[in-house]
């Protein structure tokens, strides 16, 4: 079972589930200086459209209160970086920014071994083309430009929505051990202790 489905399954039966829309971009012209800085990072990322694309995949796990998005190693590499460095990240509550911006530096090796989707058909047509698999000099990978993109839209949607968009990563630490080994282990009395801490500092 993935990670995220264990992760669910609990969150789920402990909160509850909603489904929640996605952003549009009528939703965003109505908050200018938030659609400005979209509209500007699509474009430090490497963006090839007029207009940042808003179609970014399903929530992780929505709930009535909250959205809780589980951070596998794909989300943190040097574009993902890139996007931290936006102001936003000064206005969003609980939001460890120092240790992801950390993650990012520390681990992108890992987002290489595990970032099986470096190009797609998708990716390509929205970002600067790639360069060869795993070469991260020149123009590096357009589908890891486009990830970093989507999760800093959906960090946009929780503040433009009013829903805290709840990041959890697998390379945190909780109690002296490691997201990862927390969910791997499927004790569902230590995920939802941990669920529970992390909803609070967010909250």
């Amino acid at each position: 079972m993935r990670k995220e489905d264990i992760l669910k399954q609990v969150v789920v039966q402990e909160y509850g589930e909603k489904k929640h829309p996605k952003l549009t971009e009528s939703q965003l012209l109505l908050s200018p200086d938030l659609y400005e800085e979209v509209k500007s990072m699509y474009k430090e990322l490497g963006g090839t459209l007029e207009k940042p694309p808003f179609r970014f995949g399903s929530w992780d796990i929505p709930t009535p209160e909250f959205i809780l998005e589980l951070d596998e190693e794909n989300h943190f590499n040097r574009y993902r970086l890139q996007t931290l460095n936006s102001n936003i990240y000064q206005e969003i509550k609980g939001f460890p920014l120092d240790s992801y911006k950390q993650f990012c530096t520390q681990y992108e090796s890992c987002c290489c071994k595990h970032g099986k989707y470096w190009k797609n058909d998708s990716s390509e047509k929205l970002f600067i083309k790639s360069n060869d698999n795993g070469c991260l000099n020149g123009t590096g990978s357009s589908r890891w430009r486009q990830r970093a993109f989507y999760d800093f839209l959906r960090d946009v949607t929780g503040l433009i929505k009013g829903i805290p968009v709840i990041r959890l990563s697998v390379y945190q630490t909780f109690k002296g051990k490691k997201v990862q080994e927390i969910i791997e282990s499927k004790d569902k009395a230590m995920i939802l202790d941990l669920v529970r801490t992390t909803v609070e500092e967010w909250m």
